[in-house]
């Protein structure tokens, strides 16, 4: 196993790329239907409880001809966290990392190949689309986002995890001794799923906006046991603008709160605790979901808990407001698995012994949810033609990176103070980590965040904000969806 670095230049000119942009829109372009719409006005499902539609093509028997992989180099770029981690002095960050080393490099000897950690640097979708014009494969294996991944997919520059040159070759995405089939499910998008991740002690599972709580602050509003509230479905909006508002208090007199109810906040990600996602088909058509009713209800949670209820933390940066949370001024921290990543993030070293809960839910949704703006996964370009290398090697790499148990191992490592927020962890936050879909048309995204900020931080109203925008994001979307 190999780490180095290939600065790779643009392999095509920059009017090519933009020729192949103006070119998505061609008669070859992928279907764009998703499962989970019946023609309501509703957002497409894509939580971890989605079906994943049924691939046309079932995975084939394939009998290896392991010879045929001797001296082949897989090739991993931009990693994903795949590659053990080292310290500064050269050494294993951890004995887990060490035991993931021995178990690639064992893996590297019975096949004979090599695997290497590879650095693609500039944009992703731009190499990409100029990879595809060329007939080029940049590598194996690309760790991507999802804002440019789903694009590329439009412009058929990678493979559909379904595509009959990957299953002929084995490849089997929903395997779930293989694949991490959350986030598979996730990508699905134009009524195919794109990438692929794994999850295992060695690779912390994807997750979206969760709460960390004040557990004394919470009491002190009269709520004594906010994890039950969570298993009864009694975790609400009201509930938490209840204690938000009872636990915002200037208790010196000095016209100022000393503790507030909310810090940092989900940057719109919250208006998924109301079932419903920004943007999703209607009547075969994409649409802004905002303007629903559910979409305006969502809209003013957000007014509510960031500007009208006054109970949000005015702070210069998140920052400062997980810093107010960590010390234990403020009650309700929305926060992404990064937040309480070791040591070194403010939150995990909080000075009081927090809790971890789900978003509340709102009153359209059914269950927690926990969404986030990015999904990070591998993709396959269209232009690799080792497929018959690449996917016995990735077949054999998944089963170490991947573990259906292991995977949740690493909420041991004292982010999670208790049983209970392990419990919130592995029951209502992880398995429910969906994507905002918005992110597949960026003018549209861009828009919607205006409608998000407009209610967040400027004192519109739902309707007002809805009513400015709808149509430039309704037209964005006929323009990227070619409806």
């Amino acid at each position: 196993m190999k780490t180095r670095s290939r600065l790779l230049a643009l392999l095509l000119a920059a009017v090519m790329v933009m020729a192949l942009f103006a070119a998505c829109g061609g008669d070859d372009k992928p279907e764009t239907t998703m499962a989970g719409t019946d023609g309501t006005s509703k957002a497409t499902d894509t939580s971890s409880e989605a079906t994943t539609p049924a691939s046309e093509t079932t995975p084939a028997e394939t009998t290896v001809d392991y010879s045929k992989l001797k001296g082949y180099e897989l090739t991993i770029a931009n990693n994903g966290d795949v590659f053990p981690a080292m310290a500064e002095d050269g050494s294993y960050a951890s004995q887990s990392e060490e035991e993931l080393a021995d178990q690639l490099a064992d893996l590297e000897d019975r096949l004979d190949v090599t695997i290497e950690d590879e650095y693609l640097p500039g944009d992703m979708l731009e190499q990409l689309l100029a990879a595809s014009m060329g007939g080029t494969k940049l590598f194996d294996l690309l760790w991507a986002r999802q804002n440019k991944f789903w694009p590329a997919a439009k412009a058929n520059a990678i493979l559909p995890l379904d595509d009959p040159r990957l299953v002929n070759e084995g490849l089997d995405y929903t395997d779930e001794t293989r694949w991490y089939q959350t986030t598979v499910r996730c990508s699905e998008m134009f009524g195919h799923p794109w990438s692929l991740n794994v999850a295992s002690e060695y690779v912390m599972a994807q997750t979206g906006y969760f709460i960390t709580f004040n557990k004394e602050l919470c009491k002190s509003a009269g709520y004594d046991d906010m994890y039950q509230l969570v298993r009864d479905g009694k975790w609400t909006w009201d509930v938490y603008r209840d204690i938000a508002k009872k636990t915002t208090k200037d208790t010196n007199g000095d016209g100022t709160p000393d503790t507030w109810g909310t810090g940092a906040t989900a940057w719109g990600n919250e208006i998924a605790t109301n079932g419903i996602q920004p943007i999703g088909e209607v009547d075969g058509k994409w649409r802004l979901l905002l303007d629903t009713e559910p979409g305006i209800r969502a809209l003013q949670f957000l007014y509510d808990m960031n500007y009208g209820d006054g109970t949000r933390m005015e702070a210069e940066s998140s920052g400062a407001a997980r810093e107010a949370f960590a010390n234990g001024t403020v009650t309700f921290n929305w926060a992404g698995m990064g937040h309480i990543n070791g040591a070194g993030e403010i939150i995990y070293n909080s000075e009081h012994d927090y809790g971890i809960i789900p978003m509340p839910k709102g009153p359209d949704a059914t269950e927690y949810c926990s969404m986030h703006n990015n999904l990070d996964a591998f993709i396959i370009q269209s232009t690799n033609h080792d497929l018959d290398k690449v996917v016995p090697i990735l077949n054999e790499w998944a089963l170490i990176l991947n573990d259906t148990e292991s995977y949740l191992n690493i909420l041991d490592d004292g982010r999670c103070r208790t049983e209970e927020d392990k419990e919130m962890m592995a029951e209502y936050i992880i398995p429910n980590f969906t994507v905002k879909i918005s992110t597949v048309c960026p003018d549209a995204n861009d828009l919607i965040g205006d409608i998000i900020g407009g209610v967040s931080y400027d004192g519109k109203t739902p309707k007002q904000a809805v009513e400015e925008y709808a149509a430039s994001i309704n037209a964005a979307l006929d323009a990227f969806f070619e409806q």
